[in-house]
């Protein structure tokens, strides 16, 4: 394994714990809940590229690499938080975690 391809799976890995870690804020137009779902699959989207990344030259790597951050991102994101939004209705395991947003606060 090359020095590229550790700093980028080491790479890769942190955006997938800075992604889950980072808490959500409310800003005028969306809630606390809304912005940490963004952030949340965000750093699963960048942690995937850069782990997609670290597995080259070698695509069996690569591909098993984004699988299984997809499995453990989803998964958490299920059975953990209400950070699967799909048509407007969230999914989750937990039915405290299926309540709407709440409206963004003003002020």
């Amino acid at each position: 394994m090359t020095t590229t391809s550790t700093v980028l799976l080491a790479a890769g890995a942190l955006a997938l714990l800075l992604g889950a870690a980072i808490p959500g804020w409310d800003t005028g137009t969306a809630p606390k809940r809304a912005v940490k779902r963004r952030i949340y699959w965000g750093g699963a989207i960048i942690g995937a590229v850069l782990l997609f990344a670290g597995g080259l030259p070698d695509l069996q790597s690569s591909v098993a690499f984004v699988a299984a951050a997809a499995i453990l991102m989803i998964g958490f994101a299920y059975f953990r938080t209400p950070h699967i939004k799909i048509a407007g209705q969230i999914r989750s395991a937990d039915p405290r975690n299926r309540e709407p947003d709440p409206p963004p606060r003003r002020g």
